[in-house]
């Protein structure tokens, strides 16, 4: 594995930085906006398929979730680093806060529930990371040396924060599951909710594989979803 698996193998075009710009600033309010008018549905799918797969399969070249069929165990092995381990633990304890703050809806939709846990669920898990981490290494690759990579370094990381940030604030917060405030849990999972993405991005780099990722986030949407009860399927068509 190279040293850095994103400098070794990405160089990002003038149109990259605009999408990036787009997908962090842009696309949230217009999903978020979207919404409000027909549902999750149809921003799901400007989300997950125009953002996060096509957008980077095309600038890219590749989704890094390749699979080495004929050496997969020895592949999957590769992926537990000290980083991976510290991460996955990290995960575990915000699965025990919300065990505590998700609020409960109770089985009231147990095939939407079902549905949620086994198409939702994973697709999210291994999804949105795609165009989150897209965002920022288009600007931090930009420039491969010097001061302007620092600079840009410094914007793509803002960028990477605001959309994170934005999506969760403008359109996941409209429908996902809910939380009750009781300290300590809620602050802990705020905490570890920030040092997460930095990691990501770390983990990304060192591995050059999108699995690592995919499997710490699944494990989150998965108890979260197995705790609450909750069904997506209400939100995904409210016109009218």
């Amino acid at each position: 594995m190279t040293r850095d698996y994103v400098y070794d193998n990405y160089n990002p075009k003038p149109l990259d930085l605009i999408l990036a710009v787009i997908a962090a600033l842009a696309m949230p309010i217009f999903v978020g906006y979207l919404f409000d008018i027909i549902g999750a549905l149809i921003p799901l799918g400007i989300y997950y398929g125009v953002f996060a797969v096509l957008i980077v399969r095309w600038r890219k070249g590749s989704l890094d979730y390749e699979i080495q069929r004929d050496n997969l165990r020895a592949q999957f092995r590769s992926y537990l680093t000290p980083l991976f381990v510290v991460l996955f633990l990290l995960q575990g304890i915000l699965v025990i806060t919300s065990w505590f703050t998700l609020v409960r809806t109770g089985f009231l939709d147990p095939i939407g529930w079902l549905l949620t846990l086994v198409i939702w669920a994973p697709i999210n898990a291994f999804a949105e990371q795609l165009i989150w981490l897209y965002t920022f290494d288009s600007f931090a690759e930009y420039y491969k040396e010097g001061r302007k990579r620092s600079v840009m370094v410094f914007i793509g990381g803002g960028l990477y924060i605001a959309l994170i940030g934005l999506i969760h604030a403008l359109f996941w917060g409209k429908f996902l599951l809910e939380s009750n405030s009781i300290f300590p849990f809620t602050q802990i999972f705020f905490l570890i909710q920030f040092i997460m993405p930095i990691g990501y991005i770390f983990l990304y780099r060192r591995t050059g594989s999108m699995w690592p990722i995919g499997l710490i986030h699944v494990f989150l949407n998965l108890t979260g979803v197995l705790f609450s009860g909750y069904s997506i399927l209400p939100y995904l068509l409210m016109i009218g």
